[in-house]
């Protein structure tokens, strides 16, 4: 009997040591283990922290912020696209702290890729992780990318949100950046074109028109303005006049009963646009 109890106690210690190890093992799609995953969703604070992202130290500045670019940009594959060769040109707008900038270089090895952020701060952080990430082809400025050579007010929101257009986090932290003139860096073609600024779009993608029959990729994230005019119909029909085949998701919900009068918190719209040419 107490034989019986002593291997019923070591299968149950067995059992529990089996599971408490699953939570360091790493998720194959988005690099990160069940217990990494657990202190990002719980880290709300915005502050630098460092987690372990494909073995790598990957350095952060809000938890959930990171958790959400890795399920949807790992996880979800939502920048994969077909490259006609091995050496795609890649241009990030809005590259955040790297997440993006990962995941093109592990896709495309030998991809050259151009990153803009303009978050002094958050571009402190994108950095660092640029320079662990050892991509030679990679490089980084810190600018907004816009339809001219200026300086722009922008609302720093410290994880995804920062803006040059809305003030998504009311936290009224105000700086000046410097934005640069995209459309020069649009003469050549350009393999995949990612454009995420947090409602800027809306102005650039009108200014850059022209250019974007270099473009055979194209990334928009669409945010709609609170009490400015929607220009979401304006924007699609440019995408087509310019010979895109668009794919439009939900990117986050804003709105759960539109016929209710309800107001969003932040935008009115916010949709990933998936642009292509028709082969």
């Amino acid at each position: 009997m107490m034989i019986q109890k002593i291997k019923k106690l070591l299968e149950i210690y067995k059992r529990e040591r089996y599971f408490e190890n699953l939570q360091d093992v790493q998720n194959p799609k988005t690099g990160i283990s069940p217990r990494e995953k657990k202190r990002l969703m719980e880290s709300s604070a915005f502050q630098q922290e460092t987690a372990k992202v494909f073995d790598l130290d990957f350095i952060f500045s809000h938890g959930p912020s990171l958790l959400h670019s890795l399920e949807e940009i790992f996880g979800d594959d939502i920048y994969l696209f077909d490259s006609e060769n091995d050496t795609p040109y890649i241009i990030d707008c809005g590259a955040n702290v790297g997440v993006s900038v990962l995941y093109f270089q592990r896709k495309y090895p030998k991809a050259k890729i151009l990153a803009f952020e303009p978050d002094e701060e958050i571009f402190k952080i994108l950095e660092k992780n640029i320079t662990a990430f050892g991509h030679p082809s990679t490089q980084i400025r810190k600018e907004a990318g816009w339809t001219k050579d200026e300086d722009l007010q922008f609302y720093s929101e410290g994880g995804l949100a920062g803006s040059c257009v809305t003030d998504f986090a009311k936290k009224n932290q105000i700086t000046t950046v410097k934005a640069i003139d995209l459309k020069k860096y649009l003469q050549q073609p350009v393999d995949f074109l990612k454009i995420d600024i947090e409602g800027a779009e809306n102005t650039l993608i009108f200014d850059i028109a022209d250019s974007l029959k270099n473009v055979k990729n194209l990334f928009l994230e669409y945010h709609g303005i609170l009490n400015e005019e929607q220009n979401l119909g304006e924007i699609l029909n440019l995408l087509k006049s310019k010979g895109f085949e668009y794919y439009i998701r939900v990117a986050g919900e804003t709105i759960v009963h539109p016929f209710c009068n309800e107001k969003p918190e932040s935008f009115n719209q916010q949709l990933n646009i998936f642009c292509y040419r028709k082969k």
